[in-house]
């Protein structure tokens, strides 16, 4: 009933059961398993550097984010402050809560940033390839280091805006002589105003364009111009401001006006204009960021 199987007839069966077995490994190599580039990991991690990615490209939850304009979101992480980086994220980040953003890590400009790359929601990538926003403003954070954090105090706050005020401010916030370096005092200032100019003409103060701007320093009996802030250090002021926080830091007088009849004007929200100054450099949470150029 059973007969015996020819050696050519095993010798088919084999071939074609090898045949098989390699097409089917071919089909297997012809397919390559895609891999996510972006490592995921929290964003205190990352930002540390704990984490390795090829190309610094990483997955983070969403943040919370402390505060945001423009291109920029600063997000605190313990008592470090990070940045993120998307096209007006100051209007689209509560859209991303909930999302997982795939960044890159970029070191320029510093401090190092995360630029979003990539958007996914529920599992699924629903932004991709987003292009860098083509400029972004980050404020410049100093190392302890770098500062002198032995700078005297003095109490700026308490200018006053008369004849003998003025002649004491002279001697105790500008250089002795023309030419000497500028004389940092380190103080704390509890009031300061993003507002047209006080010089303006009437017409330019009935429609004031974004460079008739500035920020001054208001104190109880004058007040002082703030000048030569890097953009970084007005993105972080505008910060203190909404958050209705005080300015902590190192500043110096740039000039005192000379005239009494200047001096008298009250302007509306500032009082008597005496003079201008700059911020050296200003505290939050616990860093220290840069407020004028070094010169």
């Amino acid at each position: 009933m059973f007969g015996v199987s020819s050696p050519r007839r095993w010798y088919s069966v084999l071939v074609i059961g090898l045949l098989a077995v390699t097409m089917l490994g071919l089909t297997g190599c012809g397919e390559k398993e895609e891999v996510d580039p972006y490592v995921y990991d929290s964003m205190r991690r990352v930002m540390e550097g704990d984490t390795l990615s090829v190309g610094f490209l990483f997955e983070i939850d969403m943040p919370e984010v402390e505060f945001a304009r423009g291109n920029a979101a600063m997000v605190r992480t313990g008592n470090q402050l990070n940045f993120l980086v998307y096209e007006d994220i100051e209007h689209k980040y509560p859209n991303l809560e909930g999302t997982l953003l795939g960044c890159v890590k970029s070191f320029s400009p510093q401090p190092t940033h995360l630029v979003v790359q990539r958007i996914k929601r529920n599992g699924v990538v629903e932004a991709d390839s987003i292009p860098r926003p083509s400029s972004v403003t980050l404020p410049r954070l100093l190392r302890a280091g770098a500062i002198d954090l032995e700078t005297p105090g003095a109490p700026l706050p308490e200018i006053g805006w008369k004849t003998k005020a003025i002649k004491e401010a002279r001697s105790t916030f500008l250089p002795e002589e023309e030419g000497d370096p500028l004389r940092p005092i380190q103080t704390g200032i509890e009031h300061f105003v993003y507002q047209p100019r006080h010089d303006l003409s009437d017409s330019a103060r009935m429609e004031p364009s974004p460079e008739d701007y500035a920020w001054y320093a208001v104190f109880p009996e004058a007040s002082m111009e703030i000048v030569d802030l890097t953009p970084g250090a007005e993105w972080m002021m505008h910060l203190l401001l909404a958050k209705d926080l005080p300015l902590i830091g190192s500043f110096s007088v740039l000039s005192l006006e000379d005239e009494y009849q200047q001096r008298k004007i009250e302007h509306e929200g500032l009082g008597h204009v005496v003079g201008t100054m700059k911020i050296n450099w200003f505290k939050y949470a616990n860093t220290f960021v840069e407020g004028s150029a070094a010169q």
